[in-house]
């Protein structure tokens, strides 16, 4: 298959070595590819698609991995509607809740993500300003995000919690400053 799994090589030893020698990539975890495959939000999303549960999307620095192939995150930001179960703790994934509008998710894979648009106000609001500006610059280039659709969706947003934040940041963005200060 396009992914390899440490059982599928003989063990976490012979995976590491597969990852070292540049034959396998790691994707997430311990879910790799072999380095001929190549690096896609398909390919992406099926890396991930066990730790988002049904009914949930995976939002932020995870979903614009997803869709764009930005910087791999700390850990999958899985977002859950409000009165539904939290999901159950994972090392390596952080459930929050909030709604997420029809018009705001993608699916891909058969992975519920935030949309590019979404992705983009939620790495706007939730990441340090120099690495938001690293991801919604990659969501423009490679995936079409279009900064002032982004700010206008903001605007329009009324509960949106750290609106000064993503507001700022979109506007760097907007403006081209490669300086977050």
């Amino acid at each position: 298959g396009l992914l390899v799994v440490p059982a599928d090589v003989g063990g976490r030893a012979a995976f590491q070595d597969l990852v070292r020698s540049g034959a396998l990539r790691r994707l997430w975890g311990d879910v790799g590819a072999p380095a001929r495959v190549p690096d896609t939000p398909t390919l992406r999303a099926l890396a991930v698609r066990d730790l988002v549960p049904q009914g949930t999307v995976l939002a932020g620095s995870a979903a614009a991995w997803v869709l764009c192939g930005s910087a791999a995150p700390r850990t999958l930001d899985v977002v859950y509607p409000p009165g539904r179960h939290r999901p159950a703790p994972l090392a390596g994934r952080a459930p929050r809740q909030s709604h997420v509008l029809r018009d705001d998710r993608t699916l891909v894979a058969g992975v519920l993500v935030t949309s590019v648009v979404r992705t983009a106000l939620d790495v706007a609001t939730r990441c340090e300003p120099a690495e938001a500006l690293t991801t919604l610059r990659r969501l423009r280039d490679v995936c079409g995000l279009e900064p002032r659709v982004a700010t206008r969706s903001l605007e329009l947003r009324h509960r949106w919690s750290g609106r000064p934040q993503a507001r700022r940041t979109l506007a760097l963005l907007l403006a081209g400053e490669d300086d977050p200060v």
